[in-house]
Formats: C-alpha cells, structure tokens, sequence
C-alpha cells in the first residue's frame, strides 16, 4: 500500500498485540512489510528508468534481463503487502470506505494523471505516434476507465478494494480459487487494451491472499533465517528457470507458480533486510525500510523525472555508449527517488500536503 509522507491517516499499522507491550493499545509498526514495500517500489523505478533508456537508445541489455526475472517478484510482492493492510477497509461500510481510501485513489490519480501524460507529451515518450495534446485530452477523458500511466498501479489498487469489499460475504477458500483462476489465466499473456486491467486481473490473487492469508505471512517471517531466505530465492529462481527455457510462460498455472514463489523470496528478502541493523556507512534495513514509509511521492514522481532527464540528454547529443550506458537507469533510478522523497518531504511545509492526499475536510474522520 502506499504511504504519504507526514500523513498518519493513511499509514498502515497492524492491529495492536503482536510486538506491544501488554495493556498498551498502541500499535507496533511491523518492519518487515515496510522493507518490502521499499524492496517493491525501488524495483518498480528500476525497471521503468530501464525500459526508457531502453527506447531512447541505449544498450542496457543486462538490466533487462534482471528486470525480465524480477518481474515475477515485485508486483506480487507489492499487491500481497498491499492486501495485508486493508482488512479494517473491507470490513468498514461502503460510505466510509468510499470516502476513507477510494477517495485518496481518486484524488492522486486525477491529480497526477495529467502531469504524467503531459510530460510524456512534451518530452516526446508518448506511447501513440504523432501523439498531441488532443490526444492527451481524449486519454484523459478516458482516464478513469482506461489508465495509460504508470499510475495504474492506483487503479488497481482502488479497484481490489472495492473487489474484496464486495466479497467480503464469499467464503474465503472460494475467493482466494476464483482469484488463482483469475490471475493464471491472465499471467499467462492477456494483454487488454489498458495495463490497470491487466494488472487488476494478474495480481487480484495477490492482494486477497495478503488480506485473508496475513497470519501466515507473519508466521513465515518470524521464521526466516538466512538458511529459509536462501531456499525460497532458490526456489523462485528455479521455477523462474524452468518456466522461462521450457516456454511454459503462456501455459496458464506455470507463470503464476513463479509469481507465488516470488512473493515468498521477496519476503524472505525484506525480512533480513529489515534487520540489518545500520551504521556509519551502512543505512538501517539497507534504507529500504525508510522508503516503504514514503512510497508514494516516488512511484507518482519518477517516470516524470527519468523522461526528463533522458529527454535533455537526447536533446543536447549526450550519448553514451556501452557498456557504460548500462549503468545509466541506476543513475535515473537513483536520481528519480530523490526527487520524489524530496518532493515528499517539502510538499507539507509549504502546505502542499495536497499533492498526495485529499485534504482532511474532504475525508473527515474516517481517513
């Protein structure tokens, strides 16, 4: 789930008891969960700051090949984090789950769709040829059906919690066969016109498994040693493996299996990251805790800011050649984060808390 900067109302604490003290009501913010959003959104920009790159023109061969395996990885891995948090969400009345959190989708969405066409439009990245800006007003018109930024993700997001709201009545063990369905079927290569419906049927799985199967996920964790962490990134890459070199990706079943695996490494992952405990030269949980609790002026901030940067190296007949240029998207990567955290950390002292949340008189008390 994602988490604005300075905004309390929409973090995602887990209910009182485990790790609080006993008699104390106040919640204990589990480390693990926020490891791996930082884990998940830090691949996410990788990947995007590569695939422009990419289309720009650059050889960054290696990194595409990193990313083509981390794809089973990081999404399942953000959508079932997602799902462990949205439990008081599904059992609220559809009024406050409307104005609470389906709101604060809306809001960001609306907001940040435009820029991010805009700057597309303007940097030459648009997806359409001979794009202009009629054709950014007809996607914008269209927007909310069919996304066409990176901001699906908070399409789809908006869209599980309505999804599981409304299940909230089907038996679980149903849900959760219907959904493996669901998510094998389109795993295995639907490609629709929009990414958030792609993406809302690939990872429904995900997120409902994370919102019903919570007790286990904690019950890995607090299990994982390195020895356990070790054996689940095994496993992931050699399913990873055999998926890929016996070309079972659009056989449905076999690319999910891959998925599933991936969510249990990625766990294991962030859970040892979590624990490292930092230093002078090393930050705690590799700085990946710190990032899971600012996620979202990141993820609505950096392809903005790698299209950018690659459009004035376009424009002013910078190039680099490889192999160096395959160190170019970490460069965007880093480049792109520290801007969003930046942005996140300066909106609420000059009161533009806005930009990532409604204001509060239009959540009220139930945000």
């Amino acid at each position: 789930m994602f988490t604005p900067p300075g905004n309390p109302r929409h973090a995602d604490w887990p209910e009182p008891g485990r790790g609080a003290a006993v008699g104390h009501r106040t919640p204990v913010r589990l480390a693990w969960p926020d490891a791996a959003r930082g884990l998940a959104i830090g691949l996410v920009v990788l990947y995007h700051a590569t695939n422009w790159t990419w289309s720009t023109g650059y050889e960054v061969g290696v990194l595409r090949e990193i990313n083509e395996t981390l794809r089973s990885l990081r999404m399942p891995l953000f959508f079932a984090v997602a799902g462990m948090f949205a439990a008081k969400w599904v059992a609220a009345p559809w009024s406050r789950l409307a104005r609470g959190k389906l709101l604060y989708f809306a809001w960001v969405f609306v907001l940040w769709e435009p820029i991010s066409l805009a700057v597309r439009l303007l940097t030459g990245y648009y997806h359409l040829p001979d794009a202009d800006w009629g054709t950014l007003a007809h996607d914008l018109a269209w927007s909310l059906l069919i996304p066409r930024s990176e901001l699906w993700f908070i399409w789809t997001l908006a869209a599980f919690f309505v999804i599981a709201r409304a299940l909230r009545r089907v038996p679980v063990p149903v849900q959760l066969v219907l959904a493996a369905g669901v998510s094998g079927w389109a795993l295995a290569g639907w490609e629709p016109e929009s990414l958030a419906w792609r993406g809302t049927a690939q990872f429904v799985l995900f997120f409902l498994a994370g919102l019903h199967l919570r007790p286990l996920f904690e019950w890995f964790a607090e299990r994982v040693t390195w020895l356990w962490a070790l054996g689940a990134v095994a496993l992931w890459l050699g399913i990873q493996f055999t998926v890929r070199e016996l070309d079972l990706a659009d056989v449905p079943g076999f690319y999910l299996l891959a998925n599933v695996a991936g969510v249990l490494a990625g766990v294991a992952a962030s859970v040892l990251a979590s624990r490292v405990p930092g230093g002078r030269y090393l930050p705690r949980s590799l700085g990946l805790q710190w990032l899971g609790a600012r996620t979202l002026p990141v993820f609505v901030t950096h392809t903005s800011v790698v299209l950018a940067l690659l459009s004035v190296l376009w424009r002013n007949g910078i190039w680099i050649p490889a192999p160096q240029s395959q160190w170019l998207p970490v460069a965007l990567w880093v480049a792109a984060i520290a801007v969003g955290l930046g942005l996140g950390a300066l909106a609420p002292r000059i009161g533009a808390r806005w930009l990532f949340a409604p204001p509060q008189r239009l959540t009220g008390s139930t945000a």
